[in-house]
């Protein structure tokens, strides 16, 4: 069976839209290819490279001309250098499981020729959607919208390499304001997408939840056969990371240079873990009730199996009904006994959700391991290193 119906293109989440469009114009993206990696090096170009450019050239960007410098800044490397490459790195990655997906659905089996003209709708409508100009202009809107909220916003009360502070206030830096128009709008352009993104994909989910999926309660994944659903959430790790290495380096500025205690962050930190298990793994739960479904379906079925195939057995085999050189062990009927037993305990044991703990756990790893140099804040480096000199020797 093919990966898709043949009059079907395949699935891209992330390949159209203007943004995408006005890309493949500027030569930065090809036919067929997303060339994220050549992107991500210019974002940074565009971004960390000209703030270190401008901060120089005001004599910020190292030094003692105030407290904390460009190159000084958590908070430019967490964004600049780690957050927007692996927002647009995530195209590549999450683009082609998702597509995956789309096409698993089909190809799988899971959707009968009867429901395939509703199957080849959602792809279409999710292509509409994801290529949507309208939806576009809000999200750029969204993009100023923050840049503007953010404008007198300053984390630290002090002089940094974005701002001078004096008796009339802040007074942004040429750095400050690169920072703002371009550094703060990019980010939040490209994070506005990608929810619009998980939207559309949520969308496209929902749609097949509503149809008459082709479940199989006694699949090896647990799940009826769409654990691989739950799997691809998975890959939206780089974009939890990229938030999370974010906030680290705001929380890292502010522990470092404001003094303030890494433990007024902890309930911040533990929200945000919960957050993103609920964003992305409570939706799955859209195919909970068909799942259902099938499991008592199926409980019903192997119960009327499990009752005759035992009662025949018994009959052959312990009231004696079988041929006197006619021995059990090895015979057919205790094999496919035991193939029974097996199929009935993965059916009892199917999760109601197509999703399990190992993906609830690298998303929540995901959230956790940006933040883990936070915790260093709490612990002087000079007694880290005796102490590890102390277990060496």
């Amino acid at each position: 069976m093919s990966a898709h119906p043949p009059s079907t293109p395949g699935f891209s989440l992330v390949a159209g839209g203007p943004a995408h469009w006005l890309q493949e114009r500027l030569g930065l993206v090809g036919p067929g290819s997303l060339r994220t990696a050549r992107r991500a090096l210019l974002s940074t170009v565009l971004t960390w490279g000209v703030l270190l450019i401008l901060s120089a050239a005001q004599g910020l960007a190292i030094g003692n001309a105030v407290k904390v410098p460009f190159l000084h800044d958590f908070a430019a490397y967490a964004r600049f250098l780690v957050a927007i490459p692996m927002l647009i790195l995530a195209e590549g990655l999450i683009g082609r499981e998702m597509a995956a997906v789309a096409a698993h659905f089909y190809g799988s089996g899971l959707i009968s020729e009867s429901d395939r003209p509703s199957y080849e709708a959602a792809i279409e409508r999710a292509k509409r959607t994801r290529n949507s100009t309208p939806a576009e202009v809000v999200i750029l809107v969204l993009a100023c919208l923050s840049g503007i909220l953010v404008l007198d916003v300053f984390p630290l009360n002090f002089s940094t390499w974005r701002s001078i502070v004096s008796a009339s206030g802040h007074t942004l830096t040429l750095a400050g304001w690169w920072y703002l128009v371009v550094g703060v709008e990019l980010f939040e352009f490209l994070l506005w997408r990608w929810l619009w993104r998980l939207a559309i994909w949520y969308g496209f989910l929902w749609r097949m939840s509503r149809l008459d999926l082709r479940l199989i309660a006694t699949h090896p994944d647990r799940a009826a056969g769409l654990g691989f659903v739950g799997d691809a959430q998975r890959f939206f790790w780089i974009i939890v990371s990229a938030f999370a290495f974010t906030a680290a380096g705001v929380l890292g500025d502010e522990i470092v240079y404001g003094g303030v205690p890494l433990t007024t962050f902890w309930f911040a930190i533990g929200g945000y873990v919960v957050l993103v298990l609920i964003v992305f793994l409570l939706p799955l739960t859209m195919f909970s009730a068909q799942m259902s479904r099938a499991k008592i379906r199926s409980m019903h079925d192997y119960s009327a199996l499990a009752v005759l195939h035992n009662r025949l057995f018994d009959e052959k085999w312990v009231q004696g009904r079988h041929a006197k050189d006619e021995v059990p062990l090895g015979a057919p009927e205790i094999s496919s006994l035991a193939d029974l037993a097996g199929a009935s305990d993965v059916l009892y044991r199917m999760r109601p959700v197509p999703f399990d703990p190992r993906d609830a756990v690298a998303l929540g790893l995901a959230a956790l391991i940006p933040m883990t140099p936070l915790a260093l804040t709490m612990f002087p480096a000079q007694k880290i290193f005796d102490l590890i000199f102390k277990v060496l020797v």
